[in-house]
């Protein structure tokens, strides 16, 4: 049975006697104790202070805080490797690891994690933060060990990746965490997910991710780390034991994953290389941060697309996304609140304005606040009224991927595990649309992603509550009958052949799909559309009885594209919901969070070819069209950006007008100020000719 040591045990051994220091601090050589140190003051944990990489030959100690040998068959731990050397308890409050915990800083929002089962045509936007428009797993009966493996693989580890301490100090141990560890009995099995310093730290094309994904998918946390930085192959799988078996029981033990260490990575002292760098390199980021469009025609080629013109300017992520050993990366907004003790103007000056234009900090005039830093070129906005920098961000019109005409859907590596090895379509879900332009929480215009929520719930008193989307699975497991895909097998169901004979003929029906014309393809996807809906309703209903008739509840609801659905009083079919009887519509509604990147060159900006470039009936920034999408069968009316930003469709009209003809209306007024100097020239002359005559008579 794994017993885990709490961090303040793990650092009591770190600066016990005769343990020798290997490593510098990975992160830089600002170092913090604790959070409560402030920036300048010393700390216990040596650091190097020299730009020069620092060569890692150390001892590796398993989750037994015993060192590793060839030999051994237990897990790499870094918690007992790198905490010897470094502060993981300062770092477990970094902004990739803090999530979950009370005293941290939401900050703007951000992509949620969405939980997504296909089978039951779930897309539920999650986040321990105070997002708006997202649910707190906590609220919804979620563990942190369920999130733990549903989300494991895009996380660096630790936050509520970790096991809760049941058993120890009463302060140290939340009374939720208790609840989770009563509920869950796989942490004692799986192991904690610790923070494994080397995901973000390990030489680019070091760590297998795909590695580490597999052994989280079968619930070997503890394992994941090893695996990932290939110190040894791991055998043995913690999901294929049952859920009553006693961690404490021999034969249960004998079936726990075990390590074959790789000899050749020891030296002869017994030490290891890690080949680590201080800064992450852009593939590390890439990971949980890439993104891909989706057409009409599938997913968009990579090889088409330009990349991020920072990237391309030989630039890489931590240039701007950088922080100390607290681990509080900079986000790059403007009025960012970073929690390091550094100063305003320093965390001003990585953002987009404040790198480029400088610091706006109030009485601010030192040399670190001016425009430029590392480089960036001064945006000169020639012609560019002033009005437009207190309306839209800078993304709005250098930011995110080219819009169209209608937004299209977007794939993200969060929500759609992308660099994982699969055979995507890009309609998987959840369905992400995107760059939708609407007013963010300081009123200006970004360019963002949109989700509309899809989950099965209940509905009380106005109030509709999500239910946790695996009791949500056991309880219509049945009455759905789906196997994998909710919208395949019940919104878009194959037509039998018998279906298609009857529609198109006995001949027609054996033509290939290539074949057939547009006027059959729109016949046949008529027909599907029809009999996925009568699907829908007939297992939808029975699904919601069930969940009614199970949790004792007297309206169950299924919630997609901003559709709220309910059993008729007849029981075998479906009716939706007025809006005017839901009391938390943000619920159902469009959730949306900002685009940054990929960053565009200023040539293919929104407006540098012109004023009406945007101020048109055509422009892509208020005129194009975003439709509300999900698992459903019923999608919302399209609405124009102008309509999201809250602007009077004949005030728009107006301004358009006015600016298609602002060239003629210069041209217009050129011709009249010159006529006007003419006149004025000649009314000039013959005055002077006049008095010249007036004069000449005098004498």
């Amino acid at each position: 049975m794994f017993r885990y040591r709490n961090l303040r045990a793990a650092h009591r051994i770190a600066t016990s006697s005769g343990i020798r220091f290997y490593a510098i601090l990975i992160a830089g050589s600002m170092t913090i104790a604790s959070p409560e140190l402030l920036y300048g003051q010393t700390t216990k944990y040596a650091h190097s202070d020299s730009n020069a990489r620092y060569i890692h030959h150390i001892d590796l100690y398993d989750i037994h805080n015993r060192k590793i040998t060839p030999e051994s068959d237990q897990p790499y731990s870094s918690l007992n490797t790198c905490g010897r050397c470094h502060d993981y308890e300062t770092i477990s409050h970094g902004w990739h690891f803090n999530a979950f915990m009370n005293d941290t800083v939401d900050g703007r929002v951000g992509e949620p994690w969405i939980w997504t089962d296909p089978r039951t045509g779930t897309q539920l936007p999650l986040s321990y933060r105070d997002w708006k428009q997202t649910f707190n797993p906590q609220d919804l009966g979620i563990s942190h060990w369920d999130m733990t493996h549903q989300f494991g693989s895009r996380v660096p580890g630790g936050g509520f990746a970790v096991a809760p301490q049941v058993d120890g100090d009463a302060a140290e141990t939340s009374r939720e965490e208790a609840r989770h560890a009563a509920t869950s009995n796989r942490w004692p099995l799986s192991g904690s997910l610790q923070i494994d310093c080397m995901v973000c730290h390990a030489s680019s094309g070091v760590y297998d991710f795909n590695s580490r994904r597999e052994q989280i998918e079968d619930e070997n946390f503890a394992w994941a780390a090893t695996a990932g930085i290939r110190l040894g192959t791991v055998k043995g799988s913690v999901s294929r034991i049952k859920d009553d078996a006693d961690p404490a029981d021999e034969s249960t033990q004998q079936k726990l994953p075990k390590v074959t260490y790789d000899p050749r990575r020891f030296e002869l002292d017994g030490t290891v290389f890690m080949d680590l760098v201080r800064q992450p390199s852009n593939n590390a980021c890439f990971q949980c941060h890439s993104q891909q469009t989706v057409t009409d025609q599938g997913i968009e080629l990579r090889w088409m697309h330009d990349e991020d013109v920072h990237l391309r300017a030989g630039m890489q992520c931590v240039d701007c996304h950088r922080n100390g050993i607290e681990h509080h990366t900079t986000r790059g907004f403007a009025g960012e609140s970073n929690p390091s003790s550094v100063s305003a103007t320093t965390i001003e000056t990585l953002s987009c304005s404040g790198c480029h234009m400088g610091s706006e900090q109030t009485g601010s005039s030192t040399i670190a606040s001016r425009p430029g830093r590392l480089g960036a070129p001064f945006p000169h906005h020639a012609g560019l009224p002033p009005l437009h920098f207190e309306k839209l961000a800078c993304t709005a019109c250098h930011g995110g991927p080219l819009p169209r005409e209608q937004a299209m859907q977007i794939m993200t590596s969060l929500s759609h595990s992308l660099g994982s090895k699969d055979h995507r379509t890009g309609l998987e879900l959840p369905s992400i649309a995107g760059p939708i332009y609407s007013k963010g929480d300081d009123g200006k215009i970004y360019p963002q992603r949109a989700l509309w929520p899809a989950f099965w719930g209940t509905f009380s008193e106005g109030k509709i509550q999500p239910l946790d989307p695996a009791t949500t699975y056991d309880l219509t497991r049945k009455s759905l009958r789906v196997r994998r895909d909710f919208v395949k097998e019940i919104i878009k169901p194959k037509l039998s052949s018998s279906e298609r004979k009857k529609i198109l003929g006995d001949e027609r029906a054996k033509a290939p799909e290539t074949e057939l014309t547009p006027a059959e393809h729109e016949t046949l996807a008529a027909a599907q559309n029809a009999a996925g809906r009568e699907l829908f309703h007939e297992k939808v209903s029975a699904s919601l009885a069930a969940i009614e008739k199970e949790l004792n509840v007297e309206t169950a609801v299924y919630v997609s594209s901003g559709f709220v659905y309910r059993r008729t009083d007849e029981g075998n079919s479906l009716s939706q919901v007025p809006r005017d009887e839901i009391k938390n519509t943000d619920a159902i509604e469009m959730m949306t969070w900002p685009i940054a990147h990929n960053v565009r060159p200023a040539g293919w900006s929104l407006g540098a070819g012109g004023c009406t470039e945007c101020h048109s009936e055509q422009s892509a920034i208020f005129a194009s069209t975003v439709q509300s999408i999900g698992p459903g069968p019923d999608q919302g009316e399209r609405i124009t950006m102008a309509s999201l930003q809250g602007l009077d469709p004949n005030q728009t009209l107006m301004w358009n007008q006015l600016f298609a003809g602002r060239a003629s209306f210069k041209y217009i007024m050129a011709t009249s100020i010159a006529l006007l100097c003419l006149i004025l020239l000649v009314g000039v002359g013959a005055l002077a000719s006049r008095f010249t005559r007036r004069n000449h008579h005098t004498v």
